[in-house]
């Protein structure tokens, strides 16, 4: 499978992701559906060209809402290898997003440096609202995990997990697409703490590790309207910036939406 062909499974995903997140604006929020299928068209036809540096692209303003929708793709002139979906509640809460689907043969496949790297984003955007001296301690977990990572090739489990699992937001999430026993699609929600530790140092899994746990759709969408989950809001020019890194290091298409409730 190519990037092109990758990246537009994965954009189908995430729009359809991105319209029930965004239900309780609209009963069908189409245009938005409409509006990232037609962008991506646009970057395919042209190729991935130096562009102007602009991340917003289309501003849609309701009777009570403002709605955003761009995207962040930091290697100019690179095609992207995969799409996230970056949602904000405009100074209240932030979330992130990667969807995985379920090979033929019933397995789940994850690029351990991804995983890594959104386990770092959520760290990253803790340490941003963090007090300075639960900054220096998170760190200094870093550096742990980062030297770990270079004498044993990959972050010791449990060290990983626990500050994880205790931090008091949970930002970044995987969907995973998989097929129920009747071979139709079902999606469940996991914080990539579950991911981490259910994998336990593995590439692949099977899907009934995953099937039937998790948050379901309509939970994830209660949860993070009801700010449940997900972490609070932070200043636009860090956040551009931190996902930016997160673009580069990745070569991830980074699709944003901000809502303003008016």
């Amino acid at each position: 499978m190519d990037y092109d062909e990758e990246l537009l499974k994965d954009i189908k995903s995430l729009s359809e992701t991105a319209m029930l997140l965004l239900r309780p604006l609209e009963p069908e929020p189409k245009y938005v559906k409409e509006f990232i299928e037609m962008m991506l068209r646009e970057i395919l036809r042209e190729g991935w060209i130096e562009r102007e540096d602009r991340d917003w692209l289309k501003t849609f303003e309701r009777n009570n809402y403002i709605l955003r929708i761009g995207y962040i793709h930091a290697r100019r002139g690179e095609k992207a290898t995969g799409a996230d979906l970056f949602l904000e509640l405009e100074g209240n809460k932030i979330i992130f997003i990667q969807s995985k689907r379920v090979d033929s043969r019933g397995r789940l496949r994850f690029d351990r440096f991804q995983l890594y790297k959104l386990i770092e984003l959520e760290l990253q955007l803790h340490s941003l609202f963090l007090p300075l001296y639960l900054k220096r301690i998170l760190f200094r977990l870093m550096e742990e995990l980062y030297e770990a990572h270079f004498r044993f090739g990959h972050p010791p489990l449990v060290p990983l997990c626990i500050p994880l699992y205790c931090l008091p937001f949970r930002i970044s999430f995987y969907q995973l697409i998989m097929l129920n026993e009747n071979r139709k699609e079902e999606s469940r929600f996991f914080h990539t703490s579950e991911i981490h530790y259910t994998l336990a140092g593995r590439k692949t899994a099977h899907q009934r590790e995953f099937l039937n746990y998790g948050l379901k759709p309509e939970e994830f969408l209660e949860k993070f309207w009801e700010c449940e989950i997900g972490g609070p809001d932070i200043d636009e020019r860090t956040k551009r910036n931190v996902l930016r890194l997160y673009s580069l290091l990745t070569n991830r298409l980074v699709l944003m939406f901000s809502i303003k409730m008016i």
